[in-house]
């Protein structure tokens, strides 16, 4: 009997001892990071956004967080460089110049791509927005870092193909405009998309059809 007692003695205190954390990679932590911070950015914007908040929606506390990104506006710009980076992935091969495509393949695979990008990330186009709305720090930022370079891309792309006679005699500049609206807005706004047109953007048959209707106003003969 007492060594029975002397067991459930040494369970209760064993079970009485802190459990030990899992310790995280830091490839880990940089995750949850920039996932809170999306999420944080879209729906509250750069002057609504807490760290604090942040830092509770990642599962880590204030300070790793600021360990790892200093203050709120090097977190924004952890986060886009993050974005850009899985950009530049999904539009290297339509937009490179070396590909043995035509202009016009490459810019109606570039809207394809980019019609998939937006809808795997639609926080994007609302965080761009809010920004690009006033000439900010960290707009200007974005453009000289990421935009600009894209811009001319989209433009150069545009003209070549129009020199091919596949795409319509326009304004490459608000032609690529029209591009990314197109393609980015009904993502950007789902909840009115879906409330108007009874139908989810995100759904595949819904990406394919915008895709077509997109290239279908950019484009004056079959690619």
């Amino acid at each position: 009997m007492a060594k029975s007692k002397r067991v459930d003695v040494k369970k209760k205190e064993v079970a009485s001892l802190p459990k030990k954390k899992t310790p995280r990679r830091p490839d880990e932590v940089k995750a949850r990071i920039i996932e809170a911070a999306i999420s944080a950015f879209a729906r509250q914007g750069f002057d609504g956004a807490r760290m604090r908040a942040v830092a509770a929606d990642a599962g880590i506390s204030i300070q790793l967080l600021v360990h790892h990104v200093k203050s709120k506006d090097k977190l924004w710009r952890f986060m886009m460089e993050h974005i850009f980076e899985q950009y530049d992935q999904f539009m290297s091969t339509a937009m490179s110049a070396r590909s043995p495509s035509t202009a016009a393949k490459r810019l109606k695979q570039a809207i394809a791509d980019l019609a998939h990008f937006t809808a795997s990330m639609p926080q994007l186009h609302r965080i761009i927005t809010a920004e690009a709305a006033h000439p900010t720090p960290r707009m200007l930022w974005l453009t000289e870092r990421f935009g600009k370079q894209g811009f001319e891309n989209w433009c150069s792309l545009i003209e070549d193909a129009q020199r091919e006679g596949a795409v319509r005699s326009v304004s490459p500049a608000r032609l690529r405009f029209a591009i990314v609206a197109m393609t980015a807005v009904p993502f950007a706004v789902a909840a009115e998309y879906e409330y108007f047109t009874g139908k989810s953007p995100f759904s595949k048959n819904e990406v394919a059809q915008m895709i077509d209707m997109v290239c279908e106003m950019v484009f004056i003969r079959e690619v």
